[in-house]
């Protein structure tokens, strides 16, 4: 089996609806730009994936200063093709 293993941060966080949420956006702007950072993985459920610890804990404390809530979980991605994914499966039904 070829897995591929890749350590990834995922932050959730829930943000005021006032004028602090643009605050938060702003700063996550900055940084990307500072450091040269890719886009991270985004969705609209207010979760960032990313593989840089510290940028999760940024994130996760940009949140906090404007009064949001946030979670940084420690996670492992483990990829593999459907083919390998069917038979591992089939393996432990049996």
């Amino acid at each position: 089996m070829s897995e591929s293993r890749v350590k990834t941060y995922l932050v959730e966080y829930d943000l005021p609806s006032d004028g602090r949420r643009k605050r938060f956006y702003r700063a996550l702007k900055r940084r990307r730009i500072l450091y040269d950072m890719p886009e991270t993985g985004w969705s609209t459920g207010s979760v960032v994936k990313t593989q840089d610890r510290s940028y999760a804990f940024f994130i996760w404390r940009e949140a906090l200063a404007v009064g949001g809530k946030a979670n940084v979980y420690d996670v492992t991605l483990i990829s593999e093709t459907p083919e390998e994914l069917r038979e591992r499966l089939a393996r432990s039904l049996e």
